[in-house]
C-alpha cells in the first residue's frame, strides 16, 4: 500500500528513508510536514547523517549503521522521544531497518497516541506500586508500634483505652493473640476479611487461614526461635463465594525472652492483583519481584551511555535455583524470589537502579558517584553478605542462596550498553566457574578465560556427542593377596590431534555447566558395557563409576541407572557408586533417598577423596556407606608424614568402628603398602598395582 496515501489518511504519520550510500540517505516521504524540522534535505529529496537537528537522532544513527552493516534480518528502535518544534511537542520513535536483502530503511514515526498510553500505564504501574509499598509500610509503621506497647504492657488489659480505640477503627485488620493463640483484640476490618461471625472468633478463622494455605506446623516456632517477623502475600479462597489476595504480616512478641503475644495484620489487596500483572508487564515491571524488568533495565543503561554518566554494573546470579524449586516448590521459590528483590532493594536503596533480568538473575546499576570511596567489588561483597542470609518460607522451608556476582564499568569496560552487558555476564560466568559466592570485576584476562572455556565447552560437548571419549579401569586390589576385588571407571578424552586433556580439566567444566548430564549419561552406557565385556571374558568384577552433585541433586538420575542396568541385563551387583563428600552438604535429603534406593537395588555407595571435604561422621552413621577411599594426598607422603600417618589411622580407626571398608588411593611403593597393611588397611589403589587402562588392556593382562 502506498505510504503516502496511509499519511494523508491518518493512518499513519512517519517519514521513511532508504539508505543509498553509507553516510546518505533520501527521504520516500519528502511531503511529511514535521519531517524538514528533523533533518534537512537536498533538492534530490536526500540528507547526510550527519546533518540532522535532532541530537537523539544523531546518536540513533551511529547504532542504526551497524545494523545496516549487518548481513541478516534486524529491526531496531530507538524508544521513544520528545522534541519542541514551534510550539509543538512532538513524540518521535525511529526504527532501524535492514532486510537481509541489501536494503536498509530508517523510518521516523510520529507516535503521539502510543505515548500518551505509555504515559497512562506508566502512572497505572506508579499508582499500584505506590499503593502497594503503602500498604506493606504501613504494616510496618503498626507492627512496630504494636511491638512496642506490648513491650511495656506484657499485660494486654493494661494497653490504654486511645491505642484500643485507634485498632479498633483502623483499615488494616489487626488481630493480637496471647501465647496461647486465643483472642485479646481484633477490629472490624480483620472479623470482615476473615469472614467471623458471632459464633467464629479470629483466632479460629486465622487457624482456617493457615490450614488452607497449608502453612506447616513448623512455620510459628521459627518465627519464635529466629524472633523476627514474616510478611508476605496469600491467596485464600475460603469458599466459593469469598476469595481474596491478602498481604498478611506475622509478628511474635518477646518479652524477657518469653512469647507473650502475636500479632496479625491483614489487608486485602485484590484490586491489586486484578491489575498489575498486565500493567506492570506494560510498563517494564516484573510482575513478581514488582522491580524492573530485563527491557526496563536495558533502556535504562543506554540513557545513562547517551548521558555520558560514568557508573556501574552489576549481574547476580542465584546458584542452582532449579535445586531450590525442586526441593521447596515453585510457591517457596517465588517467595524466596520476592524476598531477595526486597533484601537488594533495600540494600541498595535510592542510590541504584535494580532489576530482574533473568529466572534467577538480578542486576544493579548505580552511578559511579554514588559509591563515596568504596569500591564497587568491595560494594557488592557487603550486599552478597546481605543476600546469602537464610531465607524462610512461609511453608516453614529455610534455605541458605549462593550467589555469584559480575561486575563491569562504563566507559571502562565498555562503550555501549551490549558491551558492558557482555563484559559484566563473562565475569559472572567466570565467577560462577570459580565457586559459590565469587565476586569478579571484568579484565582482559577473565575474557580470555572465558574464550578459552567456552572454545573447551564446545569441544568437549562433540566429544560427547560424537563418542570421542574413552573408558579406562583401573583395579583396587586386597592389599594382603594382591586380589582384584573391583575397579573404578575412569574417562579419558584424546583429541582430534592427538593430546589428551587431563580429567582434572573436563570433569571440573562438566560439573560447572549442563554437560555433566550428557556426560554422566554416557559414562553409566559406557560402565554397562565394560561390564559386559567383563562377563563375557568370565570375569565378575565389579566396576565403580564416580558421580558428581550436580547429578545427585537431578532426580533423573535414579531412573538413568535403572534403565541401563535393565536394558543390558546386569545385575545391579555389579556396580558400584562413588560420591564426594561435599554431594552430603549441598544436597543430603536428595542423597539420603538417592543412596537407599541403590543400596535396595545391590549397588554399593563409596565416599571417594575422604578427608578433602567436611563430612560429618552423622552422615556415615545413618547413611547407607559401604566404602571410604582415603584421599591420595594423605597417601603420597605417607612415609615421612607423621600428620599423614595420624590421620589415616583415625580414619582406618572411625571405619572399623562403623564397620564400613577402607580403601586407600594413591598406593605408589611398597612402603606405603606396608604402612596401611600394618595399621589393617585392606585394600589399595595405586600405580604400583596398575596404571589406568583400556578395558580390552585390562581383560588381556588378566586371562594371560
Amino acid at each position: 500500500m502506498d505510504i503516502h496515501l496511509l499519511n494523508a489518511l491518518g493512518i499513519t504519520d512517519c517519514a521513511i528513508f532508504k539508505r543509498c550510500q553509507s553516510s546518505q540517505l533520501t527521504c520516500l516521504t519528502p511531503d511529511v510536514r514535521w519531517m524538514r524540522h528533523i533533518v534537512t534535505l537536498t533538492e534530490e529529496n536526500a540528507f547526510d547523517i550527519s546533518s540532522s537537528h535532532s541530537i537523539f537522532l544523531d546518536d540513533f544513527l551511529v547504532d542504526a549503521d551497524t545494523i545496516w552493516q549487518g548481513e541478516s534480518v534486524f529491526t531496531l528502535s530507538s524508544g521513544f522521544w520528545t522534541e519542541d518544534i514551534e510550539g509543538e511537542t512532538l513524540r518521535l520513535e525511529a526504527l532501524a531497518i535492514n532486510n537481509g536483502a541489501g536494503k536498509h530503511y530508517l523510518v521516523v514515526k510520529n507516535v503521539a497516541e502510543q505515548f500518551d498510553e505509555k504515559q497512562k500505564t506508566l502512572q497505572a504501574a506508579r499508582e499500584l506500586l505506590l499503593s502497594h509499598h503503602e500498604i506493606v509500610g504501613r504494616h510496618e509503621y503498626i507492627r512496630q508500634r504494636l511491638d512496642s506497647e506490648l513491650h511495656k504492657n506484657a499485660e494486654y488489659e493494661a494497653l490504654v483505652p486511645p491505642i484500643k480505640q485507634t485498632i479498633h477503627h483502623l483499615d488494616t485488620g489487626v488481630v493480637i493473640l496471647n501465647q496461647h493463640g486465643e483472642t485479646v483484640l481484633d477490629n472490624r476490618s480483620a472479623r470482615q476479611l476473615l469472614q467471623c461471625n458471632t459464633q467464629h472468633n479470629t483466632a479460629l478463622r486465622l487457624t482456617h487461614l493457615m490450614d488452607d494455605v497449608k502453612v506447616p506446623d513448623s512455620f510459628l516456632p521459627t518465627l519464635v526461635e529466629k524472633r523476627s517477623a514474616w510478611q508476605g502475600e496469600l491467596y485464600w479462597k475460603y469458599s466459593d463465594d469469598y476469595q481474596v489476595w491478602l498481604q498478611v504480616t506475622i509478628h511474635p512478641v518477646i518479652h524477657n525472652q518469653t512469647l507473650t503475644h502475636w500479632v496479625y495484620l491483614l489487608t486485602d489487596i485484590s484490586h491489586i492483583h486484578s491489575k498489575e500483572e498486565s500493567v506492570l508487564s506494560a510498563s517494564g515491571m516484573d510482575s513478581l519481584t514488582k522491580i524492573a524488568n530485563r527491557n526496563y533495565f536495558n533502556s535504562y543503561v543506554r540513557k545513562l551511555v547517551r548521558e555520558d554518566v560514568s557508573f556501574t554494573q552489576f549481574l547476580f546470579d542465584i546458584r542452582e535455583f532449579k535445586k531450590i524449586n525442586e526441593k521447596l516448590g515453585y510457591h517457596s521459590g517465588d517467595e524466596i524470589l520476592r524476598a531477595f528483590a526486597g533484601r537488594l532493594q533495600s540494600a541498595v536503596g535510592n542510590s541504584g537502579f535494580i532489576a530482574r533480568i533473568g529466572s534467577n538473575e538480578f542486576a544493579v546499576v548505580k552511578r559511579d558517584d554514588t559509591f563515596k570511596g568504596i569500591p564497587p567489588r568491595d560494594y557488592a561483597k557487603h550486599i552478597k553478605s546481605i543476600l546469602v542470609k537464610t531465607y524462610t518460607a512461609l511453608q516453614g522451608a529455610e534455605s541458605n542462596l549462593g550467589v555469584n556476582i559480575g561486575i563491569a564499568n562504563f566507559p571502562e569496560h565498555g562503550d555501549n550498553a551490549e558491551t558492558l552487558m557482555q563484559h559484566a555476564d563473562v565475569a559472572l560466568q567466570i565467577a560462577k566457574y570459580q565457586g559459590k559466592n565469587v565476586v569478579l570485576v571484568y579484565s582482559a584476562e577473565l575474557h580470555k578465560q572465558h574464550q578459552d572455556m567456552s572454545e573447551m565447552e564446545q569441544q568437549f560437548r562433540e566429544a560427547i556427542e560424537k563418542n570421542h571419549l574413552s573408558l579406562h579401569v583401573q583395579p583396587i586390589v586386597d592389599l594382603k593377596t594382591g586380589d582384584i576385588v573391583k575397579c573404578e571407571a575412569l574417562a579419558r578424552w584424546k583429541k582430534a590431534d592427538g593430546s589428551f586433556v587431563s580429567p582434572e580439566v573436563f570433569i571440573p567444566l562438566a560439573e560447572r555447566t549442563d554437560l555433566i548430564f550428557p556426560f554422566g549419561e554416557w559414562l553409566i552406557a559406557e560402565a554397562c558395557s565394560a561390564i559386559e565385556k567383563l562377563k563375557a571374558a568370565s570375569l565378575d568384577i565389579r566396576l565403580a563409576i564416580n558421580i558428581s552433585g550436580r547429578q545427585v541433586a537431578d532426580l533423573a538420575l535414579l531412573k538413568q541407572i535403572q534403565t541401563a542396568l535393565k536394558n543390558r541385563y546386569i545385575d545391579p551387583n555389579n556396580l558400584s557408586i562413588e560420591l564426594t563428600e561435599s554431594v552430603f552438604i549441598d544436597s543430603l535429603d536428595t542423597v539420603s533417598i538417592l543412596l537407599n534406593e541403590l543400596r535396595s537395588m545391590g549397588i554399593t555407595i563409596s565416599i571417594d577423596d575422604f578427608g578433602t571435604g567436611f563430612c560429618s561422621l552423622v552422615y556415615l552413621k545413618k547413611l547407607p556407606i559401604d566404602e571410604l577411599k582415603i584421599d591420595r594426598s594423605f597417601v603420597s607422603e605417607l612415609e615421612n608424614n607423621t600428620d599423614d600417618q595420624a590421620i589415616i589411622q583415625a580414619i582406618l580407626g572411625l571405619a572399623d568402628n562403623l564397620n564400613i571398608n577402607i580403601i586407600a588411593e594413591g598406593i605408589e611403593n611398597a612402603a606405603q603398602q606396608n604402612f596401611l597393611l600394618a595399621h589393617n588397611c585392606a585394600f589399595g589403589q595405586g600405580y604400583l598395582f596398575e596404571r589406568p587402562q583400556s578395558v580390552e588392556s585390562f581383560i588381556d593382562k588378566i586371562n594371560k
